[in-house]
């Protein structure tokens, strides 16, 4: 080799050694690992969030990952088995049963307890979607129920008097019916009067339920006449009535894509506030907010958050569980509201800071919603599968294949069977 060659590999070792010098070499198991999903302005708070957390603790490791939301649970499972899972996932609360089964996730009761956190200013059903089987594992950053929207102009066009707090499913009925306008007269609606979401919080506002318990096991309760009755409300929406767009299939909450609330072809949308952050944008027409509309068995409305969960395997417990509390503190919940999507999930800060009083809509709608029976599904491994199979069943009424009856009743006799088989299979092991 020559002298210039030689003066050179020693000239770039000095520089390498000196560069690793100067290079923080940590262990694996001495970075905290976080996994967060979202809109990407979530994301980007949750990056703030957590930047805070490292000026305010300068030695600690924290790495913040952003993943899709579709494959994280899948991912977190995976890598609690091989032992190499993050310490702190924000879930959905409708993949808590499946991913806390498992005895992976961390019990925070405990500490819960120990630190003094303030459970009484959580919304009850917030800490009921990060329980499961009566243990706590996670604490919700935000969360909402079912409201509606409505488009003002529309009702003012056609004289139609807004929704008030008391209202009922009956009302909807007739507004929408008066809204449901062919406008061209060619024999085919161009504004119709509501889109109605999905169907549980029309069969728990009927005062009826998917399931019931007997001798301490679910049964189904599909043979209720009030289950009955919510679901010939929802598909008279659609074929007695016509007074919600056709659906291109079963299953989904969106309307044909020419009939939605945006473009103004939709009077009234059931959704809830996530849709805020799309809705602030339209200039086209005025629109408002309302409580769902209320059925003989009351308001009763489905739940929906993402929590901020901690892996049973992680290196440092405490350490974890501190910046989970970082993460859904007042202050952090109070930046999530200024998004404009869900709710903070402490009562106290939903009320202060999420209504803003420069919006002309009425950000206290969907404060007070949640003071009515906002409700979950079974949190029960088991659940999201067999939901889906009883809607199967459903869905032949929903898309106009067969009557309701004959579609409920099918689903009452595959819940039934399916429950007896996961019964049976538990009492096997």
């Amino acid at each position: 080799m020559s002298p210039l060659r030689i003066g050179f590999v020693a000239g770039l070792a000095v520089v390498l050694f000196l560069g690793a010098r100067a290079i923080h070499w940590y262990p694996a198991e001495e970075v905290m690992t976080m996994w967060v999903w979202g809109s990407p302005e979530e994301a980007e708070l949750y990056h703030k969030i957590s930047a805070e957390y490292r000026q305010m603790h300068p030695g600690v490791r924290l790495r913040l990952e952003v993943l899709p939301g579709r494959n994280i649970v899948q991912k977190l499972l995976t890598g609690m088995d091989a032992g190499h899972a993050p310490d702190i996932c924000v879930l959905h609360w409708r993949t808590m049963a499946q991913v806390a089964s498992t005895g992976q996730l961390l019990a925070l009761d405990e500490l819960v307890k120990r630190d003094g956190i303030d459970t009484g200013d959580y919304y009850p059903v917030g800490l009921q979607g990060y329980s499961y089987h009566g243990t706590l594992y996670g604490l919700p950053v935000k969360g909402s129920t079912i409201t509606c929207f409505y488009n003002k102009d529309l009702f003012d066009r056609y004289g139609v008097s807004y929704p008030t707090d008391d209202w009922t499913l009956d009302d909807l009925l007739e507004k929408a019916r008066k809204l449901t306008v062919d406008v061209d007269e060619d024999g085919l609606p161009d504004i119709y009067g509501c889109t109605p979401y999905d169907i549980a919080s029309y069969v728990w506002s009927m005062g009826g339920d998917f399931l019931r318990v007997e001798n301490g096991r679910y049964v189904s309760n599909l043979d209720d006449p009030r289950v009955a009755q919510a679901v010939q409300y929802y598909v008279d929406l659609y074929y007695k009535h016509k007074v919600s767009p056709p659906r291109p299939g079963v299953r989904t909450d969106n309307a044909m894509s020419t009939f939605t609330f945006e473009a103004g072809r939709i009077a009234i949308g059931i959704m809830g506030p996530w849709m805020l952050p799309t809705f602030q944008m339209l200039d086209r027409f005025e629109w408002d907010a309302a409580l769902f509309p209320r059925g003989p068995g009351g308001r009763q409305t489905r739940y929906a958050s993402v929590g901020f969960t901690i892996w049973k395997g992680t290196r440092d417990p405490d350490r974890a569980w501190d910046v989970l509390k970082h993460m859904v503190s007042a202050e952090t919940t109070t930046k999530m509201a200024g998004l404009g999507s869900d709710l903070p999930p402490q009562r106290s800060v939903a009320q202060t800071a999420y209504p803003k009083a420069e919006t002309p809509w009425e950000e206290e709608v969907f404060v007070r919603s949640m003071d009515f029976n906002v409700r979950l599904f079974p949190q029960e491994v088991w659940w999201e599968d067999l939901y889906r199979k009883m809607q199967d069943e459903l869905d032949a009424a929903l898309t106009g294949r067969e009557s309701v009856e004959t579609a409920v009743a099918e689903a009452h006799k595959v819940t039934n069977a399916y429950l007896k088989r996961i019964y049976a299979e538990e009492q096997a092991l």
